[in-house]
């Protein structure tokens, strides 16, 4: 009962960034959210075939809970994260800084309580790991800027 309550909540919650962010955000921060996402499930495949997290339930619940995280929140964030920091390094370090590690004590030991998932590495390697893939986003967003945005859109 409370997994679906918390499901519900992750839902909604990615419904209302997703309305009240700026048609222009997605087509800016769309490749590079894509991208994210991609690196995102390729790690929790990784996690899930070193067990290094646990969903109770089997494989059928844990593919639940990743699918809802990264297309929810995670997708989402990502791209809000982009959007807030109009492309400033040290605005988008410090809004990653401040969510992951939000995420990555408070947020991550919650849902171990709640037994939604639970993590076989420390909190600290975790938020190490997050936080390097958001700095892997932003090089590679710039790289997408630099090398595929014509002249013209960024200005």
């Amino acid at each position: 009962m409370i997994k679906n309550i918390i499901r519900g909540f992750i839902v909604l919650c990615a419904i209302g960034a997703a309305c009240s962010l700026p048609k222009k955000a997605y087509k800016q921060y769309l490749p590079v959210t894509l991208f994210s996402t991609a690196c995102q499930l390729v790690e929790i495949l990784y996690f899930t075939l070193h067990k290094l997290w646990k969903v109770k339930g089997g494989p059928k619940s844990a593919m639940c809970h990743a699918s809802i995280l990264v297309v929810g929140p995670y997708f989402f964030s990502n791209l809000w994260a982009f959007h807030l920091s109009k492309g400033k390094f040290v605005r988008y370090f410090f809004i990653n800084l401040i969510a992951d590690l939000i995420y990555a004590f408070p947020v991550v030991n919650l849902f171990s309580k709640l037994n939604f998932f639970k993590l076989k590495v420390s909190s600290k390697q975790f938020f190490s790991l997050i936080f390097t893939n958001a700095l892997l986003n932003y090089g590679f967003q710039k790289f997408y800027e630099k090398f595929s945005v014509p002249s013209r859109a960024r200005e």
